[in-house]
């Protein structure tokens, strides 16, 4: 890496911790700033603005889901297996990333305001035909059933983790149980992909 790609890789570090955690209007680049060891005005000269910063973070922290994603695209898998295995892939990273659950919470506050919906489609694109792919080879080997709705099922597999660890503080205390315990997050998983493949299956 040049210097400029890390400096640029820590201030990114630093504001995914900032803005995960007040979400951009609560954000101050002045922490940004101490938090990276850089100054201010090497962030603006990055970034352009407190807004282009924020922006650019969004979009870094999709790219690591989408590296996370390109993991389990793996042709030669069973349907159901494959399944199970973005289900599975999807709870890890959330487990392991609670600043993509954050951001993505105060992104949604804020009505998706500053997300490159162009940038981020292109980042979905290969997963969502990899999952379309699999439901179809499903379909074509006899396993899943004809009739199912694809739209719905894909939605179901990028939604369903999220949305555990949106609410996981919430759900532990209505639910007087650690949702945030790793055996919890385990059965989760294992149930979602029970429940998907119940709906799928023939």
């Amino acid at each position: 890496m040049t210097r400029a790609e890390i400096t640029r890789s820590k201030i990114l570090t630093a504001a995914e911790a900032e803005f995960s955690e007040k979400g951009y209007f609560g954000a101050r680049v002045d922490e940004i700033a101490h938090a990276s060891g850089v100054n201010k005005r090497m962030i603006y000269e990055h970034f352009g603005s407190k807004e282009g910063l924020y922006k650019e973070t969004l979009l870094s922290i999709y790219k690591k889901l989408s590296e996370c994603e390109s993991e389990f695209f793996i042709d030669d898998l069973e349907p159901t297996l494959a399944i199970k295995n973005i289900v599975y892939a999807y709870f890890r990273f959330f487990e392991k990333t609670p600043s993509f659950v954050r951001m993505l919470m105060w992104e949604n506050l804020n009505n998706a305001r500053s997300l490159s919906h162009s940038d981020v489609r292109a980042l979905k694109i290969p997963t969502i035909n990899y999952m379309t792919e699999q439901i179809r080879r499903g379909k074509e080997q006899g396993i899943f059933k004809e009739d199912v709705d694809e739209y719905q099922i894909i939605l179901s597999l990028l939604n369903f983790g999220f949305s555990y660890f949106l609410n996981m503080h919430t759900l532990s205390a209505v639910m007087n149980r650690d949702m945030a315990n790793p055996s919890e997050i385990l059965s989760r998983a294992e149930f979602v992909s029970s429940l998907i493949l119940e709906y799928l299956l023939k």
